[in-house]
């Protein structure tokens, strides 16, 4: 294996993290009741796919790469593999605000603020300098010093944990549309 795609495998960190935070938000929403409710379903199924189809698909993609056996010909490998460094890549940062907007959701329940500005701030500057060590215009800086002042402005304004869900919703979504409308752009063009 190329000494880059160990490198590659740093990026599961945060998907699995997020599978990780659905899956205990799931086991709180079950709490104190007689029945489980939908949503704890649909959050149990999202904690699976970021647990074990995404990084099984992305350990799969690296390992067909390098054996160079894939049944479905290298145009769709290739374009399997672009999507997911893609998704590794800017998808850090919607999965990052994911993260912490089902903390902020369980902090309504357990008021303990650090388990959520600790994490996310850990995990934005681990984003930031693992996907921009190298970047130009010093978007590495750019991204700490953006975790940095939301995690500021939110706890001088002391934001209520309801409307930090929202925020980081509103982000992570975003986010996601601006990821994927780049993709399809520079798939247009390379």
């Amino acid at each position: 294996m190329q000494a880059y795609r160990y490198q590659e495998l740093a990026y599961l960190i945060v998907p699995v993290m997020l599978g990780v935070e659905f899956f205990i938000t799931a086991k709180d929403e079950k709490k104190g009741r007689e029945e489980t409710p939908i949503g704890s379903y649909i959050l149990d199924f999202f904690g699976f796919i970021f647990m074990t189809i995404i990084p099984a698909l992305f350990i799969f993609t690296i390992w067909a790469i390098e054996k160079g056996s894939f049944a479905f010909g290298e145009e769709t490998l290739a374009r399997l593999d672009r999507y997911g460094v893609m998704f590794m890549f800017m998808g850090a940062w919607w999965q990052v605000y994911l993260i912490a907007a089902l903390r902020a959701r369980r902090l309504r329940y357990h008021n303990q603020p650090f388990k959520l500005w600790g994490p996310f701030l850990f995990l934005g500057l681990y984003i930031s300098f693992l996907v921009l060590w190298v970047s130009p215009w010093g978007l590495k800086w750019i991204s700490v010093c953006w975790f940095i002042l939301l995690t500021a402005i939110m706890i001088i304004f002391k934001v209520k944990p309801k409307t930090l869900e929202r925020v980081f919703w509103a982000l992570a979504i975003f986010t996601f549309l601006l990821e994927n409308i780049l993709f399809v752009w520079l798939e247009s063009i390379v």
